[in-house]
């Protein structure tokens, strides 16, 4: 497990356009507009505004989104080193590595955050949901309870101030149930034999 900065994925995402200078006379930093970036509209030519910290090519626009540090599960690190020769001439983003992880949301209604429904939360334990997972995190000052996302799962960079290890991993007992979690949301069905097969009929023999 680790902590970073994590995007929320809105259902409509936002775009920002520089607008303006904010002193005239410095290429720095700029005046914003943020907008609703619709997939049916057509972009804006890149704009004129000569803004150093905001670089733009043809078809690229800058997205507006939440971000917020949370704990997040290491989806997948795995990514082998590209040989430079292969690369040379090429953007360094083009290759550089990343990793793949879903972030936990504070379960708790405690003032700081709305928290999850109580009918909702029994659901998500009783493994009705593939994209969500309940969990009591042992990490210091966070909430009693989380819930994952499997459903924003996303990359982060490997640069070390892109994020920092929280001290913990799940156990091979407990990573198993993830695996099979990881499956039930990407191809739609829980493994023949699962410990999730025998648990949701339980629940569903238990509370209906």
């Amino acid at each position: 497990m680790l902590y970073c900065f994590v995007a929320h994925t809105d259902q409509v995402p936002y775009q920002f356009e520089p607008v303006g200078r904010t002193v005239p006379t410095e290429h720095g930093s700029a005046t914003v507009k943020v907008s609703p970036l619709k997939v049916g509209e057509p972009l804006k030519p890149v704009t004129a505004l000569p803004v150093a910290a905001l670089p733009l090519k043809p078809g690229e626009v800058w997205a507006a989104y939440r971000a917020k540090r949370r704990p997040c599960i290491v989806i997948s690190d795995e990514c082998p080193t590209v040989d430079r020769g292969l690369t040379k001439g090429m953007p360094n983003a083009t290759t550089a590595p990343t990793m793949l992880v879903a972030p936990f949301y504070g379960a708790d209604k405690d003032g700081s955050r709305a928290g999850f429904n109580d009918g909702f939360i029994d659901r998500i334990r009783h493994c009705e949901y593939p994209q969500f997972m309940w969990d009591q995190l042992p990490l210091e000052g966070g909430p009693q309870t989380s819930i994952l996302r499997l459903d924003q799962i996303q990359p982060i960079g490997r640069h070390y101030h892109a994020y920092k290890t929280c001290g913990w991993k799940l156990s091979d007992d407990a990573l198993a149930v993830f695996d099979d979690l990881i499956h039930w949301q990407i191809w739609g069905g829980v493994p023949e034999g699962s410990d999730l097969v025998a648990f949701r009929e339980l629940m569903q023999a238990t509370f209906g």
